[in-house]
């Protein structure tokens, strides 16, 4: 087991529950389901289905979409059904069954207090600005109100390096607890509070417990905003801004995602409840993988200034990334969401919500900035690029369509742009899916497909666990270093290393959902009949032509860096090595 849910619950007890609730007994508490032959058919939840793509197989003890992709086992589908994480998935399923966690010999008693640390430290604060008319004043002055004020629970911190620290003092509480909470600093042997001076806001969790803080200054100083330090409950880039209040109101069909708390705060109060925001860092994969369990749709609202034109571009490469479909919310004038509608009011902005565009829109129209289209190195130029954004796109009509707007903005014909969209797909892998590419990906309403190498990668796996004399063939070629996607590298490892090989055995070292959405279409996969050596040493090929190709793009991307600090030692090294990963590719 993996994470700190084997941390509390012990892995037999985890068996148990998993083993008492039979998948066919729960999928059907949601799905009806019929037997047809061995296994059991029914419409899939999770996507608009018209017939009965979901299979159930009582003997692996999986489900299976033939429509969307999704998979998993009992534990997955609760969690992808009822939007849990994995801890909450258990807890339910042994509710289910009438399993009682005794985990107290288990439970961390140091992150419950603190916890309560943070709850007390909100209250602190929160009295604090309820007694500081001129600090409430500042807020209203920002168009927050009361209500507002009160559902966030917005407070002050006092201008005081220990006002905080005696507060808890008086309460009989440890320094070196206060430390760990991230609320106090010590330098040498003096400790202060961490935040003094400050607007404070408080950062929940999903679930509505307060993990963390951030601080925002009332004057010039530095820096604007001071967020809480990683602690044992709150750790950067995993969160979301308000999504506890989001989820308040039930599953959302899509979030609005802006980077800033006041961000965030303005357009709740104005009723647009759907919206987080980042917490002071650059979008990650893990909070793109939040979203992805709540929701499918995003739209980013970023600033408008170059900063945040760079963010919008990572955040399109990371949402896509975990299947989700992207569209961008301009904001014109160079203002932030909270600017405008000080400015323009609420109204103007839900219209900046319906012209909207899609990620590939958004791409194209960036990539025609500063570009005079009458120029023909421009014009060129702005070709290339848009070729380059359009053949991640599977769909020939969204391409054609496309296609015309390049033809409308440039008068190069459709057909010339067409015909240059085929020669890029058939002289290179499609990068962007190579690095950013997951099944049932989404991005501005277009399906894609999964990445070869990673079809490859679970072909491989199915016969290493079900045909002895081709597993070892490819052992004799292929190691777990040579997997490339971070869950079927693991499962590569439980297998040769631990001598796992049943279903169950692998899954329950899994704990993220698309990782057991992974795992279970190794064992999903039924045919093998096609599977002769010629057909394994092409998978094997895939497999290590992707590699080569990133490591190329990764030594070319240090040779850019080298020429800018003309290092020619490391400059030369590098060179050697990517003309030797050149030769090894041309003989794959």
């Amino acid at each position: 087991m993996s994470g700190d849910a084997s941390m509390r619950i012990p892995e037999q007890v985890i068996d148990n529950i998993m083993q008492k609730n039979d998948i066919v007994d729960v999928i059907s508490e949601y799905v009806s389901l019929k037997r047809v032959g061995r296994n059991f058919m029914g419409v899939c939840p999770f996507h608009n289905d018209k017939g009965p793509s979901l299979s159930v197989s009582p003997d692996k003890q999986l489900f299976h979409c033939f429509g969307c992709g999704a998979a998993g086992n009992v534990v997955g589908f609760i969690m992808k059904i009822r939007n849990l994480d994995y801890i909450d998935a258990i807890r339910f399923l042994a509710d289910r069954v009438n399993i009682t966690l005794d985990t107290s010999s288990n439970k961390d008693t140091e992150i419950e207090k603190i916890y309560e640390i943070n709850i007390q430290a909100a209250r602190f604060f929160y009295n604090n600005l309820k007694q500081n008319s001129e600090k409430i004043k500042y807020l209203l002055n920002r168009g927050l109100d009361i209500k507002t004020i009160q559902k966030f629970g917005l407070g002050y911190s006092i201008d005081s390096y220990d006002g905080l620290i005696n507060f808890f003092k008086k309460k009989g509480y440890d320094e070196k607890l206060l430390i760990k909470a991230g609320l106090v600093s010590q330098k040498e042997n003096r400790i202060y509070d961490r935040f003094r001076n400050r607007i404070m806001f408080p950062v929940f969790d999903h679930k509505g417990r307060v993990i963390g803080f951030g601080g925002r200054v009332l004057d010039d100083s530095k820096p604007k905003y001071l967020n809480s330090p990683e602690t044992p409950v709150f750790k950067k880039g995993t969160n979301l801004y308000a999504l506890n209040f989001v989820l308040k109101k039930g599953t959302p069909d899509a979030l609005i995602l802006v980077e800033g708390y006041m961000d965030c705060i303005k357009l709740h109060q104005h009723g647009i409840e759907n919206t987080v925001a980042t917490l002071g860092t650059a979008l990650t994969k893990e909070q793109a993988r939040l979203i992805k369990r709540y929701c499918n749709t995003v739209y980013l609202c970023y600033d408008s200034d170059a900063a945040g034109r760079t963010a919008t571009l990572r955040g399109i490469e990371v949402l896509h990334s975990e299947g989700l479909n992207v569209k961008i919310i301009n904001i014109p004038r160079g203002k932030d969401p909270d600017e405008f509608i000080n400015t323009f009011g609420v109204g103007e902005f839900k219209k900046l919500i319906e012209k909207s565009l899609t990620a590939i829109e958004h791409l194209i129209y960036a990539s025609k900035e500063n570009k005079n289209l009458d120029d023909p190195r421009d014009r060129s130029n702005f070709i290339k690029e848009v070729i380059d954004i359009l053949k991640i796109l599977n769909n020939e009509v969204e391409v054609h369509s496309y296609a015309a707007k390049i033809y409308e903005l440039t008068g190069i014909s459709i057909q010339v742009i067409l015909d240059q969209l085929n020669k890029v797909k058939n002289m290179k892998t499609n990068n962007w899916n190579n690095n950013y590419g997951n099944r049932n990906n989404n991005i501005g309403g277009n399906t894609f497909m999964e990445p070869g190498y990673k079809k490859a990668e679970r072909k491989l796996l199915m016969l290493i666990l079900k045909d002895d004399d081709i597993k070892e063939y490819i052992l004799q070629k292929v190691n777990r270093e040579d997997f490339i996607t971070p869950s079927y590298k693991k499962v590569a490892t439980l297998i040769l290393e631990n001598g796992l090989k049943e279903v169950n055995d692998i899954i329950k070292h899994f704990e993220e959902q698309n990782e057991i959405q992974d795992v279970a279409l190794i064992f999903a996969e039924e045919d093998l009949t096609e599977m002769d050596f010629e057909t394994v040493e092409g998978l094997i090929r895939t497999l290590k032509r992707t590699k080569i190709e990133r490591q190329i793009e990764n030594i070319k991307l240090k040779i850019k860096e080298k020429e800018r600090s003309n290092d020619f030692n490391d400059l030369l090294n590098l060179t050697r090595q990517l003309e030797e990963l050149k030769r090894q590719l041309s003989l794959l």
